[in-house]
């Protein structure tokens, strides 16, 4: 009896784990159907010891804030509306992003999956770094993702090394034209050249124009 009450209990347990798996799961893609960065918290929190749900979650959600900051639409907000985001809205997006992602990182166990969510993170950071104009940042976590993976997966290291290369214009600020400058700009009635600058042109011009006649 001993036994049988045993074995029942083990069928039970293991029927329960798979349906409290498979729910997670299912709250996980429902997450991804809503586009919210929140619902990816909340399963995060919840499932954080099913499979890789926690870091995905985590991922995913700092990478909605960031889109967000990118695309400059506030979250929730359809394609159809224009909702542009404030600079507290820029602000608050970017500090969570950062912050979820600093998250991953901290996740960090020793195995070759869990380094490439580290690298996620990493990327993730140094875009936002790039994004608030912390160039010097930014440079550092590429330089951590070289020397994490350079060994491993020398193609993410490669990834990493480009990135740095590229960052160096981003440190000099655009100066963009004002409101009425453009304005000015597309109020200007275009001159057409007296004369036409390309010789050739000209030449089959005349000869159009004389074959007309």
């Amino acid at each position: 009896m001993i036994i049988i009450v045993a074995y029942l209990f083990v069928v039970q347990y293991k029927r329960g784990k798979a349906n409290y798996r498979a729910e997670a799961w299912i709250a996980y893609l429902e997450a991804n159907a809503s586009g919210l960065p929140a619902s990816h918290e909340d399963v995060a929190l919840t499932y954080a010891d099913v499979d890789s749900i926690g870091v995905l979650g985590l991922l995913n959600a700092a990478d909605l804030y960031l889109r967000s900051v990118i695309l400059n639409r506030t979250i929730g907000i359809s394609t159809n509306t224009a909702a542009t985001l404030t600079t507290d809205d820029r602000t608050f997006y970017l500090e969570k992003a950062d912050d979820l992602y600093r998250r991953v990182v901290a996740l960090e166990i020793d195995n070759d999956i869990s380094i490439l969510f580290v690298v996620s993170g990493l990327n993730g950071r140094a875009a936002v770094s790039e994004a608030t104009g912390d160039i010097d940042a930014a440079r550092g976590f590429y330089e951590t993702v070289i020397a994490r993976v350079e060994t491993e997966y020398p193609s993410l290291a490669n990834q990493a090394k480009k990135r740095i290369e590229t960052l160096a214009p981003l440190a000099i600020a655009m100066q963009l034209p004002t409101d009425a400058e453009v304005t000015a700009r597309n109020n200007q009635v275009m001159q057409r050249y007296p004369i036409y600058p390309n010789a050739a042109i000209a030449e089959l011009i005349d000869l159009t124009d004389s074959g007309s006649n």
